[in-house]
């Protein structure tokens, strides 16, 4: 009988824990920004690619090229959504786009849409035609701080293809 009632309390303290008291698995954290789109003006008709990128940094560059090289290296500093893997934003006329960028926690203090007429690795066809946060007469994109687990919401972008921002290059 004791024997019967060890082998049922040795499955009962066997059996019942696989993990003891260990916390659940963490849960899936995103955060990053969302927003709009708005167009005005006469949509290219030889549109080929068309993003939106979030930058670390604010300055210029040297060309296009120094920016591809920075998205295309894998680089922290310059984000691309949607990722060269997947298809472009919209080529076809639109009004408005809502987008939702997920991002790494950080700063982003120049978020643009970029776009070419030519092909991907065609630097002379690639320009910024929207900044979030500016305006032609002053030109000073916004920053935007991202913090784990939020998205930071009416980051909205205005594109207007008969008055472009000033270009992020010299």
């Amino acid at each position: 009988m004791s024997k019967i009632l060890f082998m049922m309390f040795a499955f009962l303290i066997f059996s019942g824990c696989d993990k003891g008291l260990s916390p659940p698995p963490p849960e899936k954290v995103d955060q990053g920004i969302a927003g709009v789109i708005y167009y005005q003006g006469v949509f290219p008709d030889s549109l080929k690619e068309h993003r939106l990128i979030a930058a670390k940094m604010y300055r210029k560059y040297r060309s296009i090229n120094e920016i591809l090289n920075l998205v295309l290296s894998g680089s922290d500093s310059i984000q691309i959504y949607p990722p060269i893997s997947s298809p472009s934003l919209p080529l076809y006329k639109i009004d408005t786009l809502s987008y939702r960028f997920s991002l790494p926690p950080s700063t982003y203090k120049y978020i643009a849409i970029v776009q070419t007429t030519g092909e991907l690795m065609d630097s002379t066809k690639w320009k910024v035609v929207g900044v979030y946060g500016t305006n032609h007469e002053n030109f000073q994109p916004y920053e935007v701080e991202v913090k784990l687990g939020e998205f930071v919401e009416n980051v909205n972008i205005f594109v207007d293809y008969n008055n472009l921002p000033p270009q992020p290059f010299y």
